[in-house]
């Protein structure tokens, strides 16, 4: 049937006219229909102002120690634009609640900045685990810094 096909597509080109097999032109009445369709409602219009949030990172880097906590933060935004930050919490607290603590505070930092899309970088492996929901925290306080974090986080 392909080479009944072949011949006639050859046939038909001495007189200018294109042959195209049946499924070919289903398929471009279905997007010449679509394009049709949609032309009022300006989709691709609609893309084009829906840019993306530029994706910002944040470092973090916790400590804790006899003289209280510190917290050393870096946001980095997609030009290059740094914003570079270190806190001391004039408390003590156990290590883990300090790489919360470094995370709550990039976070906080970064609404109000008002930025909108961020990806996070920490250097605690627990943290990073309850976080993306690899390991339950099991400890009243971890639950709790959990949950502020988790809520804190989904305003991105």
């Amino acid at each position: 049937m392909s080479e009944h096909l072949a011949k006639l597509a050859l046939e038909l080109e001495k007189h200018e006219i294109n042959f195209a097999p049946r499924n070919a032109v289903k398929g471009q009445i279905m997007v010449d229909f679509f394009i049709e369709c949609t032309a009022n409602t300006s989709i691709a219009d609609n893309a084009k102002d829906e840019q993306p949030e530029p994706l910002w990172e944040l470092y973090t880097n916790g400590a804790s120690g006899v003289d209280g906590t510190g917290t050393v933060l870096i946001l980095m935004g997609h030009e290059g634009e740094e914003h570079t930050y270190a806190l001391r919490f004039g408390f003590s607290v156990s290590n883990d609640e300090d790489e919360y603590k470094a995370l709550l505070s990039g976070l906080r930092i970064a609404v109000k900045l008002g930025i909108k899309s961020i990806k996070v970088y920490v250097d605690s492996q627990l943290v990073a685990n309850q976080m993306n929901g690899a390991f339950k925290a099991r400890d009243p306080a971890m639950q709790m810094y959990l949950k502020i974090t988790e809520g804190l986080a989904n305003q991105f």
